[in-house]
């Protein structure tokens, strides 16, 4: 389950994850919120990036996307200032897909306009530098912050008496996994 934290619902959290606690998700992600202009995409509360290297972006060329009028798209971000390139923007219906993977990547490494928008893009930041910031127990589940989102593991109810710093370490360590396997292959 993904959720998108927003200033509207910051202070819900923990009646979220007491929610979904005993549904047993295997995963709740939190996200940051981001916004889109001609100018880029920022993630809000992720720290923008001041070295962006042309072509380097993990968001660019790993699934290209065709528009319905043929447009093909190097990446999401594209969509956003399309209008700036529209007239150099490859048409499948008037190029081969190879041809037009070719032309986009082009764009992608030498056009100013394109470049431009990459180094104010928070996807490159997001992409290629979403690190683990920490890993922390909270309220019942086990966490690991990174600088894009928060990812919530729900603690196994056998081990929920067990001391954080404690159940932390066996986390880190690789235990509670192993615990989880017994107990389904017990069950």
């Amino acid at each position: 389950m993904q959720i998108t934290e927003q200033p509207e619902n910051k202070n819900e959290l923990s009646d979220i994850l007491a929610f979904y606690q005993p549904h047993k998700l295997n995963q709740i992600s939190v996200n940051k919120m981001f916004v889109t202009t001609e100018e880029g995409i920022q993630h809000i509360g992720v720290k923008q990036n001041s070295e962006y290297i042309v072509g380097t972006c993990q968001s660019y060329g790993g699934s290209y996307l065709v528009q319905t009028n043929g447009s093909v798209l190097g990446c999401c971000g594209q969509f956003y200032f399309y209008p700036k390139l529209k007239d150099k923007i490859p048409n499948l219906f008037e190029k081969s897909l190879e041809e037009c993977k070719k032309i986009s990547d082009e764009l992608y490494l030498n056009n100013p306009i394109f470049i431009d928008y990459c180094k104010q893009c928070s996807l490159y930041v997001v992409n290629n530098k979403d690190y683990l910031e920490r890993k922390f127990i909270f309220n019942g589940y086990f966490a690991m912050q990174y600088s894009s989102s928060t990812k919530y593991f729900v603690i196994p109810e056998a081990l929920r008496q067990i001391p954080d710093d404690v159940l932390l370490f066996m986390y880190e360590k690789g235990f509670v996994s192993e615990i989880k396997r017994f107990i389904q292959d017990k069950g």
